[in-house]
């Protein structure tokens, strides 16, 4: 029975039970009559309940047989059945003829119908159904339409690497002036001596007649006195900044953007800053790097890259050449540090035995005693080594972002400016502590 039929049934007892309920049964009737009157009400009455409940079980199945009964599920009928009047074009799946004639489905009816009919007692949920061609996920008009997409904005590809910096090297101090004056070391003779214990305490004796010359006898136990020359250098305190314009949206439905663009936007400024300590160029606003401070020493390339900075080490640490004090870091540039990488026990870095770096390794790298400090914005072909606790960096401000809504017109349109911003100065105490060296 469908459910057109059902529903004339349903409409033909209920129009005649209205009838029966309006009829003047004590006119002309006998109590006979009137009696099966009211056993036809209560009949009727029992099978409109029983309608009802089919109509609305069957009422799902009956909507999804016209939904794939539709001209549009027909003419994207896979292959019609025989004897419909659907076309038999084709490759284009049939949806409502799929889920109605799948394994799931006919399994689903067993159990909800197992002698074909619904009774009142049955508890019927909703089936899940395979279908395999029916629609697919590839576009909005088709099944994709019911897909959400599960946009996981706690992922990114970070810019962010941790490693050493340059600032790890170096002293790192903070200072509340715009300006900042401090001793430079440029020369030194170190005139410490063993000195033998005092015989006498007789002033140093002269002699010669006058106008001279005359001899000045050495005192006894007398101590020697070093030398040393320091200039004054002045720095100013500038700021290395960034900034992006955001829309207010953006920021309001991404719940990360504001965090990746401000831990962005601070490593941007951390890497700015480890390249000017290196090799800005001192024109104001810039600071003056390591290797464009006066003084600094030099050495040449030297066969390859591991003997060179061995002997820019050696440079530094030795008191006729430089300040006498032991390296401690180097600083190279991408290049130069594959170099290194690649570089094989028969002493070059071709095919001559294993590699002298173990590749798997993830302890500190370092070499001759030296931290290595991998930076892009070092110079070509260059390498700075050094004891780098003689150059210092003064923080006036580290670095902060901070949010705008006045920057020009923005109020008005909901961007708001996110600006990442530095203050500080830098500074080399010693320039004989360092040593540039060419890599190649």
């Amino acid at each position: 029975m469908t459910t057109s039929v059902l529903a004339r049934e349903f409409e033909r007892l209920a129009t005649r039970n209205a009838e029966l309920l309006h009829t003047e049964a004590g006119e002309g009737k006998s109590l006979a009559e009137s009696n099966e009157y009211a056993t036809e009400f209560e009949a009727n009455l029992s099978k409109l309940e029983d309608l009802k409940n089919l109509l609305e079980k069957e009422r799902s199945f009956d909507t999804l047989q016209e939904w794939a009964a539709t001209p549009e599920r027909k003419a994207a009928a896979f292959a019609a059945d025989p004897g419909s009047d659907a076309p038999k074009a084709s490759s284009r799946p049939r949806p409502g003829h799929e889920v109605v004639n799948s394994a799931e489905w006919q399994a689903y009816l067993k159990a909800v119908a197992p002698d074909g009919k619904i009774s009142d007692n049955t508890d019927v949920h909703s089936a899940k159904f395979a279908l395999k061609n029916a629609l697919i996920t590839g576009g909005a008009a088709s099944g994709g339409a019911f897909f959400e997409t599960d946009y996981q904005n706690n992922l990114y590809v970070p810019y962010i690497q941790p490693q050493l910096t340059v600032r790890d090297l170096v002293l790192n101090l903070r200072t509340d002036a715009d300006v900042i004056s401090y001793p430079r070391a440029v020369a030194h003779a170190n005139a410490a001596v063993e000195v033998a214990e005092a015989t006498t305490a007789a002033d140093p004796a002269i002699s010669g007649a006058s106008p001279g010359p005359y001899t000045v006898a050495a005192a006894s136990g007398v101590k020697p006195d070093g030398d040393f020359t320091w200039v004054t250098v002045t720095t100013t305190v500038n700021p290395i900044a960034e900034g992006v314009p955001i829309s207010k949206r953006t920021l309001m439905n991404g719940s990360m953007v504001e965090d990746i663009i401000e831990n962005q936007l601070r490593f941007d400024l951390a890497q700015r800053l480890n390249s000017q300590m290196i090799a800005g160029n001192g024109t104001d606003p810039n600071i003056r790097g390591i290797r464009n401070t006066a003084g600094i020493l030099t050495q040449a390339f030297s066969n390859n890259v591991i003997e060179t900075l061995r002997k820019g080490k050696t440079k530094v640490a030795d008191p006729t050449t430089g300040s006498g004090k032991i390296p401690n870091g180097a600083v190279l540039t991408p290049t130069s540090m594959e170099t290194l990488d690649l570089f094989r026990t028969g002493g070059s870095v071709a095919a001559d035995g294993p590699f002298l770096v173990n590749p798997f390794g993830d302890a500190p790298r370092r070499m001759w005693g030296l931290n290595l400090v991998e930076d892009p914005g070092m110079t070509a072909t260059k390498a700075v080594v050094g004891y780098f606790r003689d150059a210092v960096l003064w923080d006036r401000q580290q670095a902060t972002v901070e949010v705008f809504t006045q920057h020009k017109d923005f109020a008005m349109r909901n961007l708001v400016q996110l600006l990442a911003e530095w203050w500080g100065a830098f500074g080399v105490l010693q320039p004989k502590s360092f040593v540039d060296c060419s890599m190649a």
